[in-house]
Parts: structure tokens; C-alpha cells; sequence
């Protein structure tokens, strides 16, 4: 923070009471003349302050609750995944008193066995804990529990946990510290403001684990009144907030807010008699009339000098991040937005960045750590900007902001890219790995008519930067209609997929195989469409990425074989000509035996013989040699024909040709198009070369087959090579079922 700042948290409790009083006396005073008439607007203001009154107690709540998860986090020692359990419980027993929340019962930690060390010395058998479970189990960091019996005291606690882990990153134990719910009971109690609130809290399964009546622990509510009944303690732990009237255990008429808190997922509820109302209503009117111009007046008078001293000296701490020293969000909006009315006609750039993983960063490097590579970055970013004239501010966390005025979109980007660069090698030497992340949209307007908002620039950049997810190849992505359609079109396309496969949208289609000797079908590839009722047909190569990323695919290709064995099994039993039908097996099939055993399990609901399925592997999958070494011979066992489909298109073809013992060489389409010329001849160096390839496989018993085949002079060349079968255009393109029977039966 610059020197001579202003402490921010001093100035923005000054500040915010100073303007609370004014808004209150303002509205008092426009009341007196119209709250008469509508006593709506009134009951609005009520709940609104009823509501501002709960989120501050939900806040403070949620302070206590993360101050206990600090402690915790404070008294984990550094090398504790180093100490073996009696050297951990002797670092509890030796925990200085100062270090440790004077609201902790007992600390504990708890091994893998469910045996509990706790700092009094006592070693305990547990019981398996959900909170034990989600960090063994769940992959979770920190937890905090719902109350449960201690059974070290017999006392209701809240556990609040870390997991310790081992050096390969696999969870060893959890570190814990048990607070009495009496004593988390008497702080929430000391928050009420005045005796006619009544503050309770429900957990995530709707009972009550704070109420003032003690015979309601534990328990679920609904009002007995059938006008209000809906509002039972069920209703509110699944909804995030609201403020509602309902009537409370004495079947009196109360305000109920009620709001999720950030800590824990429990719901704060605060209830306020609506007797409340009609006294906050009449007296406000009749004791603040006096004095709400006066002080209305006074206050306003006081502020705008206050105000406008601060912002001519720029001291006013408030509109700048205090550990970056950039603008706060909502100043860096404000900025902006004069440079944008400055320059009506000009272009803009706006990027939104962010550190990938920042919230790992924060939990296992610690907050002080983190900080620092946020300051880090952000001297980064200022070295990026310091020529540049740019606003340039801080949001929540690790999320920067930067917006300037561009002559070329061009030259910009050609800049940002050079900062990349510097910046990934920089962090390189950066004792805390990290990866950003840039969402960038540009506002190219030249008409003067139409407003450009700095908020929507915000909004296009933040959408652009969610479309890289997790990729940690791109770091950044330019807002564009083009994207926005491309991820409309993908939320559409898996937001139906499900109903799409219930509702037999997707049909299977053959593409023949033709044997070059006899010119006659000798097989059938069996390929996957879509057609959907709004759409029309939606092509493979939108909707296979999509599903490979998701993992649907799995369902499609079941689905695609159940289709295939129907029409073999139709065929077979009304003694109609059949050949062997050949099925993709997706990339994303990682596990051979279950892949086997769920595809046999289909299989034998049919009877038809194994020689008519062919099984296509990918080369260009993401498993290794062993893996489909492994799905070729499982496949082998039961009697399958195996293919090495898009074969050519990998990195290791020539030696996956002699380690995976597959029946066919499916030959990917581009060796024909990267080897025909424009006159449709196939240059010579490339006839060699497919040759060879040709002679390798036969000498290797592997059958061969060419995709892609359009062109005669295609098909008399592969005929010429001695290669076995080809499908392609030339012959058939892929045919609806009845189509393909027709063509085999010749009509």
C-alpha cells in the first residue's frame, strides 16, 4: 500500500456507517410522504434490513469457523507427513496453549485405522466419521463436521479437520480439533442485536444443531399452520436464502431470513416477531421526522467534504487493492468506464486472468506464500502494462483485470504473447509452480450510438477464459460469436445426448467393405448417426469429441453394438445373406476385462455366430502397446476378429505392426489423400511406399483393408499392390439398414 494510505478496514466501517446513516435517514424522510400510501415499500426496506442484518451474522459465523480451520492449519507441522503416529502425538501433547484456540476441546489426530491420538494423552477407537471419510476417501483437504457425540466426553462437538498426507500425495491421516457445541452455542448467542431475534442454525440433512429450546436439538420442524407448512426445516436447508413470513413454535407471525453459510453448507435462519414491523413502521415515523432533515443535511454536508478531500489527495484506500496496490474491482470498473467515454470511437482490449489451481495453491502452500505469488504476478503484470496507459485491477483471489485503449488488435496480441512467453520462463524459476489462465474481448465499435460496457467486456472475457477448463495447452481464448455459438452447440448437444439415446435418435449405418478379387462385399463397417427432431442430423465430427471428452461415448458404443447384433441375429434367423459387421471400440475403453466382460454380457443375448464381429481398435488412442495387446488377446479368446483401425495415423505404427497380434490393418484415408494427385494419379514415391507397407503386413499374416478409396484409379492401384479389401465413396457410401440388406441381396 502507497504511503500516507489510509487503514481500508477503518475507513470502510467509517465510511459504511456514515452512509447507512444517511440512507436511513433518507429514506425516513421520503416515507413520511409515501409509505402512507404504500405500506409495501416499507415492508421492503424491513426485510431488506432483516436480510443485511443476517448475512452479518452468517459472515461473523462463517469468521469463527474459518478462524478454527486457520488454527488447525497453523498447528500442522511442516514435516508431519515425515513423523510416525507416536512422534505426532507427542507434538500434540508439546503444543504451546498460546498457539492453540482457547475454544478447542482437544486435538486429535487420527490414523488410517480409525485410532485417535488426542492431545490429552488418550488414544481412542473410533468409529467410522463421515468427516474421516470424505478426506480418506473423498479426495478432500479440509472438512468441518456436523455436531456428533464426542466419544472421548459424551459432549455434542464440531470437528474441524485437515488431512495429512504422504509424499506421493495419498492420504495418511487427519489432523483435528473438536470445539463444544455449548461453547460454539455461547458465541452465536452473544451476536443478537436485540431479545426479540431468535437465531437458529439447521444442518445439511434439515434439523436444527442451535435453537434456543433445547428439546429441538437434532430435530426437524414444520409448522403445524397448513398456510405455512411448506416452510418446514427440510425446505430451508435445501434452498441457498430467502426472507419469508411463516409463524414460529408458538404459532406467532414472524420475518424468517434465512441464508447458506460459506464454511459449512449449514443454514442460518433468523426469525424477528412481526409485531416488530408494525413498531419499527409507526415509531420510525413518529420519532425520526424531527430530526431526518436536519441530520440528513448535516451528514450529506460532512460527507461530500470528507469524500472529496480524499479522492483530490488519493488517499482514499478503498479504491485500491491493499496487496497488490492496483484498483479494486469495482474502481477498475469505474475507471475504465471514463476511458471508454473518453474515447468513444477507439478499440479496446479487456483480459481476465487467473492462476490455475490457485485454491490447491492457497491450501498447501499456505496464505502467506500464496500472497506472495500473487505479488509476484502482479509486478509481472505491471511491468506488462507500465507503457501501455492501461487500468488495471485486482477481483476476488488471484483474478486481475486489465483494460486499455488499442490502435491494432494485431499488434496487441503480438505484445500479450511476448508477456506470455516471459512470463512462463519466469515462472519456471518461481519457487511455487503455477499456470495462468486469459480470457481476453475486444470492443471494435465505431458507431457512436451504441454503448460499450465495460462490465459486458468483463463478462465475455471471464466466458472466454471458463472455455479453457482445464487445459493447460491453451492459456488463453478470445471472446467471439464464433465461440459462443461452438459452446452454445456443445451445452445443447450434452444437455440432449441422454434423452437423445432414450428416444433412438441415433441409428446405425454400414459403409460396405468390397474384396478387390472378386469385387463382391465381404463386410460392413457399422457407423454411428444422429438425427434430432429440432436439428436435423447432427454430423460424427461434432458429436464424437464432445462425447469422448465426457465419456458418453462408452454408452454409444454399446448402443452401436446392441443395433449391430439385432440386425446379424435378424439375418441369421431368416436365413438371409449376412458378412462380418466391423465395430469401433472408442478411445476412451481404458479397461480391458470390463470391456470384454460388458460386451460378451451383450453378445450372448443373441445367437449369431462370433465370425461376423469385428472389433476396431484405435492406434491413436491414449492407451499404451500393453493395454491393447491386452484387448486384442481378451478379444482373441472369445473368438473375435481384431482391427487395427486409422492404422498410419500414430507414432509407432511400424512397431505396433510385430507387438499387437491383430487379424486386420485398417489403413487411415490420408495415406490416399496426402498420396493422389490433382489429376487423381498416385505419385510414385508414394506407390512405393504402400507397397512396401503392403508387403510388410502380408508377410506379418495381417489382412488389409484402405478407407477412403474414391477414385478408380485409387481402387486399381490398391488392386495392383495386392491389398486385400477397401471401402469408400467409390463403391457405397454408408447405407441405412434396409439399404445395405438390398445392396447384398443384390437389388
Amino acid at each position: 500500500m502507497k504511503k500516507g494510505f489510509i487503514d481500508s478496514q477503518k475507513l470502510k466501517i467509517s465510511f459504511s456507517i456514515l452512509n447507512s446513516l444517511v440512507i436511513l435517514l433518507v429514506v425516513s424522510t421520503l416515507s413520511f410522504f409515501f409509505l402512507k400510501y404504500d405500506k409495501n415499500l416499507m415492508e421492503d426496506f424491513y426485510k431488506e434490513n432483516c436480510t443485511n442484518l443476517t448475512n452479518g451474522y452468517a459472515q461473523t459465523i462463517d469468521a469463527f469457523l474459518f478462524n478454527y480451520t486457520d488454527t488447525v492449519n497453523a498447528l500442522t507441522p511442516f514435516d508431519i507427513a515425515d513423523l510416525d503416529e507416536k512422534q505426532i502425538h507427542k507434538r500434540l501433547l508439546s503444543y504451546p496453549k498460546e498457539k492453540i484456540n482457547q475454544d478447542f476441546e482437544c486435538i486429535y489426530y487420527i490414523n488410517r485405522d480409525n485410532k485417535a491420538y488426542a492431545s490429552d494423552g488418550s488414544i481412542l477407537e473410533l468409529s467410522s466419521y463421515s468427516f474421516i471419510n470424505e478426506i480418506f476417501f473423498e479426495g478432500k483437504t479440509y472438512t468441518i463436521s456436523d455436531p456428533f457425540i464426542s466419544p472421548r466426553t459424551g459432549n455434542y462437538i464440531i470437528v474441524f479437520a485437515k488431512g495429512i498426507f504422504n509424499k506421493d500425495g495419498a492420504p495418511r491421516g487427519v489432523l483435528c480439533a473438536s470445539v463444544n457445541l455449548q461453547t460454539f452455542h455461547h458465541k452465536i448467542a452473544n451476536l443478537k442485536s436485540t431479545e426479540s431475534e431468535t437465531i437458529s442454525i439447521i444442518d445439511t440433512t434439515g434439523s436444527f444443531i442451535l435453537h434456543p429450546k433445547a428439546d429441538m436439538m437434532f430435530k426437524k420442524y414444520t409448522p403445524a399452520d397448513e398456510e405455512f407448512s411448506k416452510y418446514s426445516t427440510d425446505y430451508l436447508s435445501r434452498s441457498q436464502s430467502g426472507c419469508i413470513e411463516t409463524v414460529n413454535f408458538n404459532n406467532e407471525r414472524v420475518t424468517l431470513v434465512y441464508q447458506t453459510m460459506e464454511a459449512t453448507g449449514w443454514t442460518l435462519c433468523v426469525s424477528v416477531a412481526r409485531n416488530n414491523f408494525d413498531s419499527f413502521y409507526y415509531d420510525f415515523l413518529k420519532k425520526l421526522i424531527l430530526i431526518t432533515v436536519i441530520t440528513m443535511i448535516v451528514l450529506l454536508g460532512i460527507e461530500i467534504y470528507i469524500m472529496d478531500v480524499f479522492q483530490k489527495k488519493q488517499l482514499l484506500a478503498t479504491n485500491f487493492d491493499p496487496l497488490t496496490n492496483f484498483y479494486s474491482r469495482v474502481h477498475f470498473e469505474k475507471e475504465s468506464e471514463k476511458v471508454i467515454k473518453h474515447y468513444p470511437n477507439s478499440k479496446f482490449m479487456l483480459i481476465e486472468c487467473d492462476i490455475h489451481g490457485f485454491k490447491f495453491i492457497n491450501q498447501n502452500y499456505g496464505v502467506e506464500p500464496a500472497n506472495k505469488l500473487l505479488i509476484f504476478i502482479a509486478d509481472k503484470i505491471r511491468n506488462f502494462t507500465k507503457d501501455m496507459n492501461a487500468c488495471v485491477g485486482r477481483g476476488f483471489a488471484d483474478h486481475f483485470y486489465i483494460f486499455c485503449k488499442i490502435d491494432s488488435v494485431h499488434a496487441s496480441m503480438k505484445v500479450f504473447k511476448e508477456y506470455c512467453a516471459q512470463l512462463n520462463n519466469d515462472i519456471k524459476n518461481y519457487e511455487i509452480p503455477c499456470f495462468m489462465k486469459y480470457g481476453i474481448a475486444f470492443s471494435m465499435t465505431k458507431d457512436k450510438e451504441k454503448n460499450v460496457s465495460i462490465t459486458e467486456l468483463i463478462g465475455q472475457a471471464s466466458f472466454a477464459k471458463s472455455t479453457l477448463k482445464d487445459n493447460l495447452i491453451n492459456q488463453y481464448a478470445i471472446y467471439n460469436s464464433k465461440l459462443l455459438e461452438k459452446v452454445n452447440r456443445e451445452r445443447y448437444i450434452e444437455t440432449h445426448m441422454e434423452q437423445a439415446l432414450q428416444n433412438n435418435e441415433f441409428f446405425v449405418m454400414y459403409q460396405p467393405k468390397i474384396d478387390l478379387h472378386s469385387d463382391s462385399i465381404v463386410g460392413a463397417e457399422a457407423l454411428v448417426r444422429w438425427y434430432n427432431p429440432e436439428q436435423g442430423l447432427i454430423t460424427p465430427d461434432e458429436f464424437i469429441p464432445l462425447f469422448e471428452r465426457n465419456g458418453f461415448i462408452k454408452k454409444l458404443d454399446f448402443f452401436v453394438y446392441d443395433k449391430v447384433f439385432h440386425f446379424l441375429d435378424s439375418q441369421v434367423r431368416n436365413n438371409r445373406r449376412v458378412v462380418t459387421i466391423s465395430v469401433n471400440m472408442s478411445r476412451n475403453h481404458s479397461k480391458p476385462e470390463k470391456f470384454v466382460h460388458d460386451f460378451m454380457n451383450l453378445f450372448k443375448n443373441y445367437s449369431i455366430p462370433r465370425n461376423l464381429i469385428e472389433v476396431e481398435l484405435i492406434e491413436r488412442s491414449f492407451m499404451n502397446e500393453n493395454t491393447l495387446k491386452e484387448f486384442t488377446e481378451l478379444l482373441h479368446k472369445e473368438g473375435f476378429t481384431v482391427a487395427m483401425d486409422d492404422f498410419g495415423s500414430g507414432e509407432s505404427s511400424l512397431n505396433m505392426l510385430t507387438q499387437i497380434p491383430v487379424d486386420v490393418l485398417k489403413f487411415d484415408r490420408t495415406f490416399l489423400l496426402s498420396s493422389t494427385t490433382e489429376n487423381g494419379i498416385i505419385d510414385q514415391t508414394s506407390a512405393n511406399f504402400l507397397e512396401t507397407l503392403i508387403k510388410l503386413s502380408k508377410t506379418l499374416n495381417k489382412q488389409t483393408i484402405f478407407e477412403g478409396v474414391e477414385t478408380e484409379s485409387q481402387r486399381d492401384f490398391l488392386k495392383s499392390i495386392n491389398c486385400d479389401q477397401v471401402q469408400g465413396f467409390f463403391y457405397s457410401k454408408p447405407l441405412t439398414e434396409s439399404d445395405f440388406t438390398k445392396l447384398m441381396e443384390g437389388k
